[in-house]
């Protein structure tokens, strides 16, 4: 069995998602570190794999795949066991399309508050902050975790009663919120769905580190 390839520097929230996918179904790979200080993104032969230069790229037994989400996708339909499949991301077409729309919620809405806010809070000097826009940035924050809170009000995760890969980015951009120095309100429901997903081995293996 060829070994699974995986492009990306292991801080990147991005190449997490497929960390943390890969170690719940128990997905061998072999990580190469590329992206910021190491490099490897932009050159000719990178760029062959992954026209945008971005990470994670992921190449099984020469099958080449780019976008950390329908890696995410790929991985659970290709190496998943039935029950993982039915869970993760089912094949019935209204339980797959709420998890697709979380994950593109994710992809539209709430990483692009987050990420400012995570980029200015973790990588960026004091002298370089922004203080009108970060404090845009965790209103923003705010009134999306409202939502997302009244939410799981109504489901134990964030697709329906059980987890999904719509749990995953979600649970990321959480870790990051709970571990940069702002003020937060307290959210009842996300604290509880967020307790779970801790829980989770990809989660604890991966996702848990300091941030950088």
């Amino acid at each position: 069995m060829s070994e699974l390839i995986i492009w990306g520097r292991a801080n990147s929230i991005n190449v997490q998602k497929v960390l943390w996918t890969c170690e719940d179904l128990l997905i061998p790979f072999r990580r190469i570190d590329a992206g910021m200080e190491f490099g490897v993104n932009k050159t000719p032969e990178y760029l062959a794999i992954n026209p945008n230069g971005l990470v994670p790229s992921i190449d099984d037994a020469g099958y080449l795949l780019w976008e950390s989400q329908a890696i995410m996708r790929y991985l659970v339909r290709k190496s998943g066991t039935q029950a993982q499949i039915e869970s993760l991301y089912p094949a019935d077409h209204k339980a797959a399309g709420a998890v697709d729309q979380w994950l593109e919620w994710n992809s539209t809405t709430l990483w692009p508050a987050m990420r400012p806010l995570f980029w200015g809070w973790v990588r960026l000097k004091e002298t370089e902050r922004d203080p009108i826009a970060l404090e845009q940035n965790r209103l923003l924050m705010i009134k999306n975790f409202e939502m997302l809170d009244q939410r799981l009000k109504m489901t134990k995760f964030v697709a329906g009663d059980y987890f999904t890969l719509a749990d995953i980015p979600l649970a990321l951009i959480a870790y990051r919120w709970f571990n940069i120095p702002i003020d937060r309100p307290d959210f009842e429901q996300i604290n509880r769905w967020y307790s779970q997903v801790c829980n989770r081995p990809g989660f604890k293996k991966y996702c848990s580190s300091p941030l950088t």
